[in-house]
């Protein structure tokens, strides 16, 4: 049996146990690859603020009329 790895509103009256397991395993990886994802997207959005800060003080510090060394 095929499964819409989307769909999860399937009938589950006629399936065997092997296709239970299986839809209930998909679900899981599903809602585990959701919760990786929200965390990876948690983290990149911390480093873009810690790097746009970095990066905004160092074009406020540069002073354009200075020589360089």
């Amino acid at each position: 049996m095929q499964f819409d790895h989307l769909n999860f509103n399937e009938d589950d009256g006629l399936m065997s146990i092997e296709d239970l397991k299986a839809l209930r395993l998909q679900k899981k990886k599903f809602e585990n690859d959701k919760k990786a994802r929200k965390y990876i997207l948690d983290i990149n959005q911390r480093y873009r603020k810690m790097s746009a800060r970095k990066s905004n003080s160092f074009l406020k510090n540069m002073n354009p009329f200075k020589k360089a060394v």
